[in-house]
């Protein structure tokens, strides 16, 4: 028995045989073409152009057709890149002035935007490597007409292992028997983790080198709660996922009925419970929650896959269709947390790549270093205001002083008053946030929340900086602890100077989506939990059966522990997890 663990990318469990995908090997020898041939071989690689816009162009219907609009939005980022001249353009002068051949010239060109890619910090737009790898692939295969099929193999229910899937492997996977997948490589963001989240397949990613230990026809269960894979279980193993998988499937079901029940512990006392909402995945299932509000609407997906700045319109469509889901209820939209590599992106100007971006140039300080994209962003957000029953907040990333807070205080100000002398008037007020997760910001708490409304922990964030810890640095990813003395008290601290103020409080990172981190939380005092939407109703279940003031007592024996294994056992012991401690 082997286990391998990755990072879990759709949730659920499969068990079957594996079916393992071979790498393609395929070696793009340097070929020099005389001088004669180049325009021909230049109008070879616009026909291949031309033939994987139109395959595209199928596919984004199919997408659409058996996933809706909001991911078929996943291919037009493909067909963006298939029109970017950093691709096309380096390929024909490549062509024209080394003489060589389309295929090896796209083999060039495609492998030094990778090592481009490769240097950007921002995990979402890093991944993006692997949409400009799909579309490489396409180009080469049109231009070799040699078109792979990978999945002809497949006999029987089986769960797909390899290297690497891209989006356009992904889409057919639904109608070929398969179970659910695992990858080396890619991350949670990434679009083929996407695509799998709209099957509601299981999937895990980043297994770094499983492909290479697993044969065909092994005994796989791929674990998308937790992100692991075990190889031929022993049989002790392989009844307990058995008995696991028809658990959760009846817990799934159980889960539906207490969705309109109210949000709260079991002697009363009130927890609201907003969601984390991504317009690209337009699940249904959503509307059934009954949330308390959006607590987190991330907006860096707007500026993605694109070479000029979203406009004001284009947000303010956007913002506009999202907040009509949550009727009245709170909406929270979340200021672009932009890293500095996007600027040159968007032809705003070059920037020096940064040794250390996630210290450097990027959330509010970006956003002030470039005003005219905040202030185009909050345009969009007060016009939402203006037509939508919602109660719209706006939250700022990286706040690291008062001083900041200020600043986007004063441009906000001046977008009401314009928007005011254009007869555009929010329907109720908006509220401007800050999202702590910067430790000086917490510290200086005392100068910040009399500029703010609300308060917003930033958990994954906090966390990194606290520990000094980079979370997808594999040398360092197992010293990330939320269990951290520093980590708790932090949030404690937070959440007193709230207290004091009366500002509302609320945690929008991965630590509210864990249900043994959950009674903490609530101990110490936090007023929402922002949860992602596959484990709402799972959180949703557990603050049902939690004591507020055994969680209260919990809370205050953690916060005076000195180590993080003692609260861990603390953490173990509550939860009736002792024999996994």
């Amino acid at each position: 028995m082997i286990i391998v663990k990755g990072i879990a990318a759709s949730p659920g469990i499969a068990i079957g045989p594996a079916y393992l995908v071979k790498p393609d090997n395929t070696t793009i020898e340097r070929r020099k073409i005389p001088s004669t041939n180049i325009g021909w071989e230049l109008r070879r690689f616009d026909e291949a152009v031309e033939k994987s816009m139109a395959d595209l162009e199928a596919s984004q219907a199919q997408v659409k057709t058996l996933f809706g609009s909001k991911y078929a939005k996943l291919i037009a980022a493909h067909k963006l890149i298939l029109t970017d001249p950093l691709l096309i353009s380096a390929v024909k002068e490549k062509i024209e002035k080394e003489q060589i051949s389309a295929e090896y010239a796209l083999s060039c060109a495609a492998r030094e935007l990778t090592v481009k890619f490769d240097a950007l910090k921002d995990e979402r737009f890093r991944e993006r490597k692997y949409d400009l790898a799909d579309v490489a692939k396409r180009l080469f295969e049109n231009l070799t007409q040699k078109k792979q099929n990978k999945f002809s193999g497949i006999k029987e229910p089986s769960i797909i292992i390899a290297h690497n899937l891209f989006p356009s492997d992904t889409i057919n996977l639904k109608s070929k028997n398969v179970l659910g997948f695992a990858t080396d490589i890619g991350g949670k963001t990434s679009h083929t983790a996407l695509l799998a989240q709209s099957m509601q397949m299981p999937a895990v990613v980043g297994l770094s080198d499983a492909s290479s230990q697993i044969k065909d026809g092994d005994l796989v269960i791929l674990d998308g709660e937790i992100g692991v894979i075990i190889i031929n279980p022993e049989p002790k193993i392989l009844k307990e996922y058995k008995a696991e998988q028809i658990k959760i499937d009846k817990a799934e079901e159980s889960l539906q009925q207490i969705s309109s029940l109210p949000n709260e512990t079991s002697d009363g006392h009130k927890v609201s419970l907003y969601i984390n909402y991504d317009p690209r995945r337009d699940f249904k299932a959503w509307d059934n929650f009954r949330s308390d509000g959006l607590g987190l609407l991330r907006t860096e997906f707007i500026y993605m896959d694109r070479f000029d700045p979203p406009t004001e319109d284009e947000q303010y469509q956007i913002y506009k269709k999202t907040a009509q889901r949550f009727d009245k209820r709170p909406v929270t939209i979340r200021l672009a947390d932009l890293g500095g590599d996007k600027i040159t992106q968007l032809g705003l100007g070059r920037r020096e790549k940064e040794d250390n971006p996630f210290m450097g140039c990027r959330g509010v300080r970006l956003f002030l270093k470039y005003p005219e994209l905040m202030y185009t962003q909050l345009r969009a957000i007060v016009r939402t205001s203006a037509e939508v029953e919602a109660r719209i907040k706006i939250m700022i990333p990286m706040i690291s002083s008062v001083e900041e807070v200020r600043e986007v205080k004063n441009v906000l100000k001046t977008v009401l008053k314009e928007m005011e002398d254009q007869g555009i008037a929010p329907r109720q007020p908006v509220s401007l946030g800050a999202m702590i997760e910067v430790p000086s910001a917490a510290l200086s708490l005392d100068g910040i929340l009399p500029e703010v409304d609300f308060v917003s922990i930033g958990t994954n964030d906090l966390i990194q900086y606290l520990i000094a810890v980079d979370r997808v640095n594999q040398e360092v990813a197992e010293l990330y602890d939320p269990c951290h003395p520093a980590v708790l008290r932090t949030i404690n601290f937070i959440v007193q100077a709230c207290r004091k103020k009366g500002k509302p409080v609320s945690i929008c990172g991965e630590m509210a989506s864990d249900p043994d981190m959950v009674p903490f939380l609530i101990g110490l005092g936090v007023d929402i939990l922002s949860l992602s939407p596959r484990m709402f109703l799972r959180i949703k279940s557990t603050l049902r059966g939690l004591n507020f003031e055994e969680c209260s007592n919990l809370a205050q024996a953690a916060i005076l522990m000195s180590s993080s294994e003692e609260i861990r056992n603390l953490k173990d012991t509550y939860n009736g997890n002792e024999e996994n401690s």
